[in-house]
């Protein structure tokens, strides 16, 4: 392929146009028209060695913003250090800082081509940007690199979900779990693509799996109890909802999803004063969010408060207005 061809194979749009220029260079740089180089620096002396230790040391505290001081103070002295730059890019990315860390990846890569867990991270700087095509694209390079990465399937998974490709989602949910069979996101995961797929049964029992692959964590996830609770709403299963919104409200109480939630189950056992308790908290917590007011208001009108009922139909319509937020 010439490069004119590639040119319009490129989107015509970036969420940021620092990110236009970074795709398009590590596109470039990836399918080798540039020549790759050799690193100057190989790192056998000790001070040089101390540096990035103690720059990988801050990356693994969750340190970052030392970490980055740590590696551009050390890339001054060492310019042409392409390991440095490719762990200051992975530091960018943990920083939320994709544009930035995108560039990073393209000035390693004129020194040597990039790993598979390099593009992984390639891809993730794309969900950043929310440019999911860019981000398919990446991870897949990635695993055709290593196909033995649970984590990378687990992303794939994710990136083709959210563009609604619920069949190679589900298959590379799969994939991770055979790698990774104690895996509580991915299972939980897999139970949304399940939904999406309409295998509504099939998505209660890869719920009730995650719950049971994290009995026994210090620290549970609230998703997969959310994610069945809201399954057994819609199946009028309450009493069982109930209880498993209250453990998922346990962990995360601020959630404003868990909350939401709950007022609907209060709304269908026709316990308004409940309902009407939770979702002013959510308002609280999400005052931006049109349907929970939408949800509120419904709550005080069967309340007989219609005033109330009235001003909240207001926000919704003027918020609906004016943001993405919409009732669902």
């Amino acid at each position: 392929m010439d490069n004119a061809s590639r040119q319009r194979n490129l989107k015509s749009s970036r969420p940021a146009q620092a990110a236009v220029a970074a795709c398009t260079l590590f596109l470039t740089l990836v399918i080798g028209v540039f020549p790759i180089i050799c690193a100057a620096q190989t790192g056998s002396d000790e001070a040089y060695a101390n540096t990035l230790a103690q720059a990988k040391a801050s990356l693994d505290q969750g340190q970052y913003a030392n970490a980055e001081k740590q590696l551009r103070n050390h890339l001054g002295v060492h310019p042409s250090d392409v390991e440095a730059k490719y762990l200051l890019a992975l530091v960018l990315f943990r920083e939320n800082k994709p544009s930035d860390s995108l560039k990073e990846y393209t000035e390693a890569a004129r020194q040597r081509a990039p790993h598979a867990a390099d593009l992984k991270t390639v891809a993730l700087d794309y969900v950043l940007l929310k440019d999911y095509a860019d981000a398919n694209h990446w991870i897949h390079s990635s695993l055709a690199m290593d196909a033995n990465d649970a984590e990378a399937w687990y992303e794939a998974g994710r990136i083709e979900y959210t563009l609604n490709y619920f069949q190679p989602a589900l298959e590379a949910f799969q994939r991770a779990l055979q790698l990774d069979p104690v895996s509580v996101k991915t299972e939980n995961n897999l139970g949304l693509t399940f939904e999406g797929l309409n295998r509504v049964d099939d998505a209660i029992s890869a719920y009730r799996k995650a719950i049971a692959i994290q009995a026994a964590s210090s620290h549970p996830s609230e998703q997969p109890l959310l994610n069945l609770a809201t399954v057994l709403i819609d199946r009028n299963q309450l009493d069982e909802a109930q209880q498993l919104l209250q453990q998922a409200g346990q962990i995360a109480p601020h959630d404003w999803k868990i909350l939401a939630q709950l007022g609907r189950l209060y709304t269908e056992k026709g316990d308004f004063s409940a309902a009407r308790k939770v979702l002013e908290q959510a308002v609280t917590i999400e005052p931006q969010r049109g349907s929970l007011h939408f949800q509120l208001g419904q709550v005080y009108k069967k309340s007989g408060e219609l005033e109330k009922a009235q001003a909240e139909f207001a926000t919704t319509e003027k918020l609906m207005g004016t943001t993405s937020s919409s009732p669902k």
